[in-house]
């Protein structure tokens, strides 16, 4: 499976249950059932990296990473003077934080 992933790939994650070894290679969880995302790097391990579409989210962890993402924001501009707030171009306020994990490439499929 892992031979014809790439980079770019829109993907989604298995529907299973996880395992006692998924919990000792700490690669797939129960809440990562289903989500779809865009593989940002494969490696040589048969791991991939995938940034998550959020709106594949479960709630409860959207919900967590919408405060995150607030503060963070709130964080960065607080760090701003004045002047280099107003200087920002619409774009820049756009403050958005990926959200990536870390899977086995046999719990993804292509689509």
């Amino acid at each position: 499976m892992a031979t014809t992933l790439k980079e770019g790939n829109q993907v989604t994650f298995a529907d299973r249950d996880a395992t006692a070894e998924d919990a000792k290679s700490q690669l797939f969880y129960d809440f990562y059932r289903g989500l779809t995302g865009k593989i940002l790097k494969v490696y040589p391990t048969d791991e991939i990296a995938v940034e998550i579409d959020q709106d594949s989210l479960p709630s409860e962890v959207a919900l967590r990473h919408r405060e995150m993402q607030a503060a963070e924001m709130k964080k960065w501009l607080d760090g701003l003077s004045e002047e280099g707030r107003n200087r920002l171009t619409p774009k820049e306020r756009d403050f958005k934080l990926r959200y990536s994990l870390l899977v086995s490439a046999n719990d993804l499929t292509l689509g």
